[in-house]
């Protein structure tokens, strides 16, 4: 796989994420996709497969959505390929009713194998803040490990 087309791959995943598009974004993924969060996140933990990916995806969305309009999901991604390896710099942005907000830099990378995406890892710039506004946004983080939801 060309270095463009493991971009062009991963692109797509973000422009997915952006419209909230499942098809598209479950599209990206390799049958044995692994994602790997922030363990301290309500979302945290290593999810394997597609299942594991919906998994993920509805634990993201369930700590996130009520707190990111439409126009407040552009996630502004700086892409950088190598060979099979995608790195993206990208931010996480939300506001809560109480008009507390966050707006924090976020690295993630990407291996590709067959021309979809197999390996990704997200690294939050500050996972405390993250939780923070989460807590005080009105979301009581978990440790999905001892909640039995994540293998």
């Amino acid at each position: 796989m060309s270095s463009s087309e493991a971009l062009a791959t991963v692109r797509k995943l973000f422009e997915a994420v952006a419209r909230r598009d499942a098809g598209a974004y479950f599209g990206a993924y390799h049958p044995d996709i692994l994602i790997n969060e922030a363990p301290s996140l309500p979302y945290g933990g290593d999810y394997r497969g597609l299942e594991g990916a919906l998994r993920h995806a509805e634990r993201f969305r369930a700590a996130w959505d009520r707190f990111q309009s439409e126009d407040n999901r552009e996630l502004e991604p700086e892409f950088l390929a190598i060979g099979n390896r995608v790195i993206v710099l990208w931010r996480l942005r939300a506001r809560a009713t109480n008009g507390d907000g966050i707006d924090l830099p976020v690295v993630s990378i990407y291996r590709l194998h067959d021309g979809k995406i197999i390996e990704s890892r997200m690294f939050p710039f500050d996972t405390a803040a993250l939780v923070r506004f989460l807590g005080r946004a009105g979301t009581e983080p978990t440790d999905a490990r001892q909640a039995g939801e994540i293998r």
